[in-house]
């Protein structure tokens, strides 16, 4: 008689395996944060231990997961094969040998050609784990195309027309900004605020520091969307603080904070799907509201991971200005750092750089449309911008703020 408890864990596992097949993409993005956590700890362990410790760790675990999923299993279906009726019963004697000895052979060859098949593919998620990879971006295994399309999309100027310069012109021009001030390194945080680390209105700064240029990120997730993970925001500080920006202290780079906890209220899950066509600029508008950044409103720069539907554009943001949007999609890129990192430096830069020699992107650089291993640097027209201080938007001071 089968326990209730493997009764469930069977229905777990058929439901499971049923919604995959007929929803493949929201089942996946809902199983997400789950798959990027075992890709971590495969990663952290392939190289934490030597190899023949990773593979026999592996091996021992897949062999410990496989007999309990295949005793729960077998329990389950003896005690319904007991239920059944006699063509079933007739059907299963013939699929299987007729002995309990032949029985138990067959089951243990199944458990040892899958353990076996799941050693033989380790040489292939080994190296489907390296840093850049749309397995380690994501565990993503919801995306039709492979690394090679991934790779070949990538190195396009999928980022064309990505730049949303709303406004009638004059309203969004960098000239009708109001720079607070003083502000001594031209982050369009006052000194005052930064020494005190909390804005006149309250929204908090931590680690603020008046004599280097500091940008404040809310993360923002539609439903099924994969949050950033360690890595990717790791990576993204690095890109930011490398880049050759002059300060005041001395120092180059900009100090890029991250909130995506909610630690304020703010950040995190927005509570809805994010669905944007990637054509109209007050599309991203609808997600800068009081309702999502309260105070920190043109104080912090938001990046809502969702969905672009419009062509193969990875992500949408103001230029100038204070939003961005980008799809949650995943790919395999040629660069040093992950393609999500790598659009949201991007779309960051066009929120404080606006204009580079009159136009949204650059010929090469992290301004560029294109996104790959040969653009991960900043310009030099795009440093002299930066070094005047980050460009303000007279149309979210205006109209949003």
């Amino acid at each position: 008689m089968a326990h209730p408890a493997e009764s469930a864990v069977v229905g777990a596992v058929v439901g499971l395996v049923v919604a995959l097949a007929a929803f493949p993409t929201r089942v996946g993005r809902l199983l997400a944060p789950a798959a990027g956590a075992v890709v971590d700890g495969i990663r952290w362990a392939s190289e934490s231990l030597p190899e023949p410790a990773f593979i026999l760790s592996v091996f021992l675990g897949t062999m410990v997961l496989t007999v309990f999923v295949a005793v729960v299993f077998a329990r389950v279906g003896y005690a319904a094969l007991h239920r059944a009726g006699p063509r079933t019963k007739r059907l299963y004697r013939f699929v299987t040998p007729n002995t309990p000895i032949g029985k138990a052979g067959f089951a243990f060859a199944l458990t040892v050609l899958f353990l076996i098949g799941s050693v033989w593919s380790l040489p292939y998620v080994i190296g489907d784990l390296g840093e850049n990879s749309a397995v380690s971006n994501a565990g993503d295994f919801t995306t039709d195309s492979g690394p090679d399309d991934a790779l070949e999309n990538a190195e396009e100027g999928v980022l064309h027309d990505d730049a949303a310069t709303t406004g009638d012109g004059a309203a969004a021009d960098e000239r009708a900004y109001d720079r607070p001030g003083p502000d001594a390194d031209g982050d369009r945080l006052p000194d005052e605020w930064e020494e005190r680390g909390r804005t006149a209105d309250g929204a908090a700064l931590p680690n603020a520091d008046p004599d280097r240029m500091d940008l404040y990120v809310q993360l923002n997730y539609g439903y099924y969307t994969h949050p950033l993970n360690d890595r990717e925001k790791r990576a993204l500080k690095s890109v930011w603080a490398e880049m050759p920006v002059e300060n005041p202290d001395g120092s180059t780079g900009i100090a890029l904070h991250i909130d995506d906890d909610g630690r304020d209220g703010y950040g995190g899950p927005v509570g809805s799907e994010v669905v944007i066509s990637g054509t109209d600029g007050a599309e991203i508008h609808q997600y800068y509201t009081a309702e999502n950044l309260g105070p920190r409103r043109c104080v912090y720069h938001q990046v809502v991971v969702g969905e672009i539907d419009g062509g193969d554009r990875p992500g949408f943001g103001s230029a100038p200005g204070f939003g961005s949007v980008i799809d949650d999609q995943r790919r395999a890129t040629d660069g040093s750092v992950p393609f999500r990192v790598q659009v949201i430096t991007h779309e960051l830069l066009h929120n404080v750089v606006g204009e580079v020699d009159g136009g949204t992107h650059t010929d090469a650089g992290w301004l560029s449309p294109s996104v790959g291993a040969d653009d991960e640097f900043l310009s030099d027209a795009t440093a002299a911008e930066l070094d005047d201080g980050f460009a303000g938007s007279g149309y979210y001071q205006q109209n949003l703020c």
